[in-house]
C-alpha cells in the first residue's frame, strides 16, 4: 500500500505548491472534482464534502487558478503541473518508448452571448439530418498513455497540457507549442525516443514541417483512404530540366498503382474478450507528401503502414487502416509496434467520454474566457490524481453491479476510482488547512447598480477579418 500512497502524497504536495494564489481552495476543489458523484454543474461541487468552503470561494479560486504570465508556452503553474504528472509515469516496459496522444475537443457554449472569442465548432450528432455545427471554444489536449499492468484498467489517459485554440491561432500552432512543452520537461530527456499519435486531421505539411528538427520524436498518424502520396523519383533520370522532386503516384484507394511493399507480415493477437485477432500489415518506406513553397515536404520522407483485419478464413474484414510513420528515427519502430502504438490513441476518446459528464470538463458556465480555461485545466488535472489513487480506493459498485465481472476484478475504471476517492481523502487528510470563519461581509451598498456585460459577436473566419472584434481577445488567446 505504501508503494502507491507515497506517489499520491508527493503529487498532492507538488500540485499544492504550484498554485500561486488560493491554493487551499484550489486543492479542495481538485478533491471535489476527483470525488464528484452527483454534481452536474461546477457550482454544485461546493456541496461536496471535500470542498469545505462556501460557493463564493469556488468562483474566486477558479479566477486565480492559472495566472497567465510571460512564460513562453503557457502559465507557469500549468507547466509545473504537467512536469509533476509526467514524473509519476513508470518507465515503459512493454514498448521501448512512451506513447502520447494529441487531439482537439469542443466546448459548446451556444447561449453565452457575452463570452469572448466564440467560434463555430464541430458538434457530433447521431441524427443524420442535423448539421454538426455549434458555437463555443475548442481545446487541444496532449495526454500521456501509461502502460497498463495486470491489475490496471487499460484505457487510462493523463492530460499533460490543455490549451484553448483561439480565433487568432489554429490547432497546428497550439499543438506545436504543446509538443515543445512536452519535450522541454526534464523527465522527457530520459527517454531517447518518444511516439506521438494523432488523428487524420494532423498529417498535413503545416503540422509535420514544424516538427522536422526533433530527432527523438516519431509521429504516427492515421491518414484518409483517399489520399495520394508519391514514391521517390527515379535516380537515373538525366533530363536537362530541374531534378524531379516526386516519383510515381501512390493512390491509397487504387491498388493498381501500389508498388511492392518493403515488408509484409501477419500478426495474431488476443483481444480483451479472449477472441483472436488477425492483422495483415504491409509497409512502404521512403514515401513523399506533396508540399508547398513554405513547406518543402519532398525533403522529409516517411513510411506508410496498411493494417487489414482478417476473419477466421484469412479474408479481409472491413476497410483497412492506413498509418503514417513520420520522423527521423522512424526506422526504430517496427510495423507491429506502430500498429500497437496507434491503438492507444483511442484512450483519449475514453478520457473525453469520462471527463465531460463526470469530471465536468466542459460544464463551467461563465462569461469569462480565462476562467473557463482554468476550470478545464483543473478538471483535467483531477484525472491524474484519480490515476495515482487507482490502487488505494475500495470498489463501491451499485447494487445492480455487485455480481458483474467488473465488480470482482481489480481493474478499476476511472468512474469506480472516483466513487471511492472521498473516503480515501477523508482517511488521509488534506494538506490544505480548514477555512477560518471571518464573519458576515457587508456586501454591496444599497443602491449599487452593476453595469451589464456587453455581448461579443461570434467570430467568423474571413480573409479580411484577422482579429476577434472583442476587446479582450488578445488577452484570452
Amino acid at each position: 500500500m505504501s508503494t502507491y500512497l507515497e506517489p499520491l502524497r508527493q503529487f498532492r504536495q507538488a500540485i499544492y505548491e504550484s498554485f500561486p494564489y488560493r491554493r487551499d481552495s484550489l486543492l479542495d476543489l481538485l478533491d471535489a472534482f476527483s470525488s464528484n458523484d452527483r454534481a452536474r454543474s461546477t457550482v454544485e461541487l461546493s456541496l461536496n464534502p471535500c470542498f469545505r468552503r462556501q460557493y463564493s470561494a469556488l468562483y474566486k479560486a477558479l479566477s486565480a487558478a492559472y495566472v497567465e504570465s510571460d512564460y513562453p508556452v503557457c502559465s507557469l503553474a500549468a507547466y509545473q503541473q504537467g512536469a509533476v504528472l509526467l514524473n509519476t509515469l513508470p518507465p515503459p516496459t512493454q514498448l521501448p518508448y512512451p506513447v502520447f496522444g494529441l487531439d482537439e475537443t469542443p466546448n459548446e457554449r451556444v447561449f453565452a452571448r457575452c463570452l469572448s472569442d466564440r467560434q463555430n465548432i464541430h458538434r457530433s450528432t447521431a441524427v443524420a439530418a442535423q448539421r454538426p455545427v455549434s458555437e463555443g471554444h475548442n481545446y487541444s489536449v496532449l495526454a500521456a498513455f501509461p502502460e497498463a499492468g495486470a491489475d490496471d484498467w487499460s484505457q487510462w489517459a493523463l492530460p499533460l497540457s490543455v490549451d484553448r485554440v483561439s480565433s487568432v491561432s489554429n490547432a497546428v500552432e497550439v499543438a506545436h507549442n504543446q509538443i515543445a512543452q512536452l519535450l522541454s520537461y526534464p523527465h522527457s530527456a530520459t527517454w531517447p525516443l518518444k511516439v506521438l499519435t494523432v488523428d487524420s486531421r494532423y498529417p498535413t505539411p503545416a503540422f509535420l514541417y514544424g516538427l522536422r528538427d526533433y530527432d527523438d520524436l516519431v509521429v504516427i498518424a492515421r491518414v484518409r483512404r483517399n489520399r495520394t502520396f508519391y514514391c521517390q523519383p527515379d535516380p537515373d533520370d538525366r533530363s536537362p530540366t530541374r531534378p524531379r522532386w516526386y516519383g510515381p503516384r501512390f493512390q491509397l484507394n487504387d491498388p493498381a498503382n501500389w508498388p511492392m511493399p518493403a515488408q509484409q507480415e501477419t500478426l495474431t493477437r488476443r483481444q480483451p474478450n479472449g477472441q483472436p485477432l488477425s492483422l495483415h500489415l504491409m509497409r512502404w518506406t521512403n514515401l513523399l507528401m506533396r508540399g508547398t513553397r513554405d513547406y518543402p515536404m519532398h525533403r522529409f520522407p516517411f513510411d506508410l503502414l496498411r493494417c487489414q483485419r482478417l476473419d477466421a478464413t484469412a479474408h479481409p474484414q472491413g476497410p483497412p487502416l492506413w498509418l503514417m510513420i513520420w520522423g527521423q528515427p522512424r526506422q526504430q519502430i517496427t510495423a507491429a509496434q506502430g500498429q500497437q502504438a496507434y491503438g492507444q490513441r483511442f484512450r483519449l476518446e475514453h478520457f473525453f467520454g469520462f471527463a465531460k459528464p463526470h469530471l465536468l470538463l466542459t460544464a463551467f458556465q461563465t462569461c469569462s474566457t480565462p476562467h473557463e480555461i482554468n476550470a478545464v485545466r483543473l478538471a483535467s488535472l483531477a484525472s491524474g490524481q484519480l490515476w495515482l489513487a487507482r490502487h488505494l480506493v475500495q470498489t463501491l459498485p451499485w447494487p445492480w453491479q455487485r455480481y458483474t465481472p467488473s465488480a470482482k476484478t481489480q481493474q478499476r475504471t476511472p468512474r469506480q476510482v472516483q466513487r471511492g476517492f472521498a473516503p480515501l481523502i477523508q482517511q488521509l487528510g488534506s494538506i490544505a488547512p480548514p477555512p477560518k470563519t471571518r464573519g458576515i461581509p457587508p456586501g454591496r451598498s444599497k443602491g449599487t447598480r452593476l453595469n451589464p456585460r456587453s455581448p461579443c459577436p461570434l467570430v467568423k473566419f474571413h480573409p479580411s477579418q484577422k482579429l476577434c472584434p472583442c476587446k479582450d481577445t488578445q488577452q484570452s488567446a
